[in-house]
């Protein structure tokens, strides 16, 4: 038995679908959802009675009910070795609207290849559709205090001026080929093949199961350079290190240069007098270096929230005195804990001096923008902290700095195992989405468990935040063995 993620998988990259076909585990969503939107649907169809499918359920209890109801909720049909589910089904006489669900608020593209399959299935069950639709929801919709469901979906048959059942029917797709190829798949019989998938939201944790021999590559290997697109022909023509780079296969960006640089000066490249202007902004006393954690939900669960906000559960905060003495402040909430996490942090910051954290922009001046929003009577203080912002990874960035140690990685945490002996794998947290997940289960444990949860956060955070400040003295000092 195939689903419509297994023939996905597989034409995305064939070595990825075999290697984790066997894989189990509980599935951790990156959106939050404390809502059955199963249920909240239901009620925006007005749906009273239908059927509902269970997992593994045969044709046969679909047909056998076919009559009997209007609605069909999460109906499991078999076509062959091909399975799918169909969110909603609305049957109209003896035909079936079917209703697929997107789980965002701005369709950036349709997922056609499920919704053909799906189609497919049906009609080849004998099962005529009539129209396609496809729920998503409203991004202009904030909740008043209650959800307001006819205002937070959105409901719509055509996409950009075409019908979907139309584009849909437009092309084919055989899966019963495709099946077939994952059958006879060998994959001792297949050469691996580099494709985006190889690098899609970092490395993929089977990528030396196909390179093997890329294993051991040095810091400074060709193959760390980065935004190239040369870099494998590079490696495959037999240039190994970044000192050898081709300099006509080069795109030419700072970073790049930076990175060709410290591989032929002993590992490390430093733009020396453009690093010390940098600092120089950040000579000012008292000053902090602070870490955001925060949970993005895809129902708004609370006043003046719109679908996929954010709620900020966590900081944490060391600064340097004008005494040069070193203080650390934390704060964890539950539920919506916004107000409480801006007035914390109105009250924990200094009131003046640099502030400094990595990726400063997209990540907590942003958060502090949206928190201006919901609470205006701080949005002046807040607009006031964020023009204190200074963002931490611009040296890296803008390849002031780069230590072949980075190996193209450009992460808080890559940097602090460079510059300290301090290690993120000590934790019992060690990653921000793991954060996010333990966070979630603060309500559902008793106290002496939230509690250690609590303490798990402050550690990550604080290690996040004391890091900052790692790496800042670190680019002090290089500035001062450069002189």
């Amino acid at each position: 038995m195939y689903h419509i993620s297994d023939i996905k998988k597989f034409l995305r990259c064939d070595r990825l679908y075999w290697y984790s076909k066997d894989e189990s585990g509980v599935f951790k969503p990156y959106l939050r959802s404390d809502e059955n939107i199963a249920e909240l649907l239901k009620n925006y169809f007005g749906i009273s009675d239908c059927f509902e499918g269970v997992r593994n359920d045969p044709n046969e209890r679909f047909f056998n009910e076919i009559d009997n109801y209007e609605w069909y909720v999460h109906p499991r049909f078999m076509d062959g070795e091909m399975r799918v589910n169909v969110p909603f089904m609305h049957r109209i006489d003896d035909q079936f609207d079917i209703c697929f669900v997107y789980y965002g608020v701005q369709i950036k593209e349709l997922d056609l290849l499920s919704y053909r399959i799906t189609l497919k299935v049906l009609e080849r069950l004998g099962i005529c559709v009539r129209d396609i639709y496809l729920v998503y929801f409203n991004e202009d919709y904030e909740n008043e205090g209650q959800l307001d469901l006819e205002k937070l979906f959105v409901c719509i048959n055509s996409y950009k001026g075409k019908r979907l059942i139309d584009l849909v029917r437009e092309k084919d797709f055989d899966y019963d080929e495709v099946i077939e190829r994952i059958k006879n798949y060998n994959i001792d019989q297949t050469k691996p093949k580099k494709n985006r998938s190889c690098r899609l939201n970092g490395l993929c944790g089977y990528y030396f199961e196909c390179f093997p021999e890329e294993k051991d590559e040095p810091d400074d290997s060709i193959l760390t350079l980065v935004t190239s697109q040369n870099k494998n022909k590079m490696y495959a023509d037999g240039i190994r290190f970044l000192k050898d780079a081709d300099l006509e296969q080069l795109e030419g960006n700072r970073v790049q240069y930076a990175q060709v640089m410290a591989s032929r000066n002993n590992g490390l490249y430093v733009e020396k007098m453009v690093l010390a202007e940098w600092l120089k902004k950040l000579s000012a006393r008292p000053i902090s270096f602070i870490d955001f954690e925060w949970d993005r939900y895809l129902i708004p669960a609370y006043p003046k929230m719109r679908p996929m906000d954010v709620v900020c559960f966590e900081f944490a905060l060391y600064y340097i005195d004008e005494q040069g003495r070193m203080e650390h402040r934390t704060f964890v909430g539950t539920g919506d804990c916004r107000r409480e996490f801006v007035e914390a942090l109105i009250d924990y910051l200094p009131k003046n001096g640099p502030i400094l954290a990595y990726n400063a922009e997209g990540a907590e001046c942003l958060r502090l923008k949206e928190l201006g929003e919901v609470f205006p009577e701080y949005k002046n203080k807040l607009d006031g902290i964020i023009e204190r912002f200074t963002d931490l990874a611009i040296p890296f960035t803008d390849g002031l700095v780069y230590d072949i140690r980075m190996q193209g990685n450009f992460t808080l945490k890559r940097l602090v195992d460079i510059c300290s002996d301090y290690s993120y794998k000590d934790l019992d947290i060690d990653d921000g989405m793991e954060a996010v997940f333990s966070w979630r289960n603060i309500d559902k444990t008793d106290e002496e468990q939230g509690n250690e949860i609590v303490e798990n956060l402050k550690e990550y955070c604080s290690l996040d935040a004391y890091g900052l400040f790692l790496v800042y003295r670190w680019l002090i000092e290089l500035t001062v063995e450069s002189k």
